[in-house]
């Protein structure tokens, strides 16, 4: 199954966990598959999406979100041994 595919298995946090390794793995194993090479690209490509998708789709989807547990979630990436 491939990583687009496995979206439809992400529902809680260990499947969010999962996942993330996924991701992690796929982009040392596949790094010509990346669209976004670099932490800052990839980051920058996640805010235009946002941005373009809820602009053209609306905004039901994107309210659901808590942002600031996404932005801790983030953050924690940076410093988190």
């Amino acid at each position: 199954m491939n990583l687009q595919d496995q979206l439809a298995c992400v529902y809680d946090k260990d499947s969010f966990i999962k996942y993330l390794n996924l991701l992690a793995k796929d982009s040392e194993e596949n790094p010509q598959e990346w669209e976004n090479a670099t932490v800052s690209l990839y980051l920058q490509s996640i805010a235009c999406w946002i941005e373009d998708w809820s602009a053209r789709y609306g905004n039901e989807e994107f309210e659901k979100l808590d942002y600031n547990e996404m932005a801790k979630i983030l953050y924690m990436g940076k410093i988190y041994e």
